[in-house]
């Protein structure tokens, strides 16, 4: 019995103990003092009748239904979840296959597979704007380096400077009063409550974070336009005077005015409807899920919060929530 591994071999090993001391007469008394079944029992005696120990602790087959689906089937499945597009719902999932691949799968078995095998489940999805090209995304990532290396190239070329290079990424947001909602958890059946203030006060936060060290440089104005937004570029400069800053931002109006005094610094516009091409909009979430859910009394109090929020953004965190790879590999060339 000390030998066993298992507490099932154990348990096989110790019943013919126990018949061997005449500790019990019949089948049904040993099974009582095993606390197994009759049938059970006599299926352990009559393997070791068959063959010995070696017949009675041989590990049995596995048994079981056979999967559903076949291998190429998950595979195929698989495949469609790779794509950005997805599926809607499980239901369609069965849909899929039944006109598809001529399979009847219930939809008890399709949520397993998907959920729990295929690590798959329903997500919230990015929304992309209609105008957005087919392809622009992955060509910028791809460009990246080789556009890097022509802006710096002709700063250097043109101005003779030496000073280091930094890679920025700017961005704006608007908060308001208006509550943002959030998920909650309840048990099944019950409908979560939350109380929402649909006043419109809002104002707008300017932002700058550099994913390669973390660092951040935010500036809180009233209005969205061209002025604000020189002001703000000049006091960055003014607060990073010692590099040359790169900076990616999108086509916006007032990024792109005339009249804009911009200072010492190079822009490189992200294409047009592309805003996940900028890893700041990845730190605005993260502003925004820390205000869920929070009723603000005016404005002021919303200031208050949201300035406490980015006191305590630590270079870490912008880091983990901007250090994009395709950005890195560029700037590593």
């Amino acid at each position: 019995m000390k030998q066993q591994k298992t507490a099932l071999n154990y348990a096989k090993v110790q019943a013919l103990y126990l018949i061997k001391i005449k500790a019990v007469e019949t089948v049904r008394y040993l099974a009582v003092n095993m606390v197994r079944s009759e049938s059970t029992t006599h299926s352990w005696l009559q393997l070791y009748r068959e063959g010995g120990l070696e017949k009675l602790l041989e590990t049995p087959p596995k048994v079981g239904r056979t999967k559903k689906l076949d291998v190429e089937t998950v595979a195929e499945i698989q495949k469609e979840l790779s794509d950005p597009e997805g599926f809607n719902s499980y239901k369609e999932i069965q849909l899929c296959l039944y006109s598809c691949h001529d399979r009847y799968i219930s939809y008890s078995s399709i949520h397993r597979i998907v959920r729990y095998e295929l690590k798959s489940k329903l997500k919230v999805p990015r929304p992309t704007h209609e105008k957005q090209e087919p392809g622009v995304i992955e060509g910028f990532k791809n460009y990246l380096p080789t556009l890097l290396k022509g802006l710096i190239n002709e700063f250097r070329q043109k101005t003779d400077d030496k000073r280091d290079i930094t890679y920025w990424c700017q961005d704006e947001t608007r908060l308001g009063v208006r509550t943002i909602s959030g998920k909650k958890i309840t048990l099944k059946g019950v409908k979560p409550q939350q109380i929402k203030q649909w006043s419109y006060k809002y104002y707008y936060i300017y932002g700058l974070i550099e994913p390669v060290r973390g660092q951040s440089f935010f500036y809180e104005f009233s209005h969205l336009n061209g002025d604000c937004f020189e002001i703000y570029l000049e006091k960055f400069a003014e607060e990073y005077p010692e590099n040359i800053h790169i900076i990616q931002l999108d086509n916006a109006p007032f990024h792109t005015a005339q009249e804009l005094e911009i200072p010492d610094n190079i822009i490189l516009f992200q294409p047009p409807y592309c805003p996940e091409l900028n890893p700041i909009e990845r730190l605005w979430e993260y502003i925004k899920y820390e205000l869920r859910s929070t009723l603000f009394i005016d404005l002021e109090e919303l200031k208050e919060k949201t300035a406490n929020i980015l006191n305590s953004l630590s270079q870490e965190i912008i880091q983990s929530l901007t250090s994009w790879d395709h950005i890195l590999d560029a700037l590593s060339i």
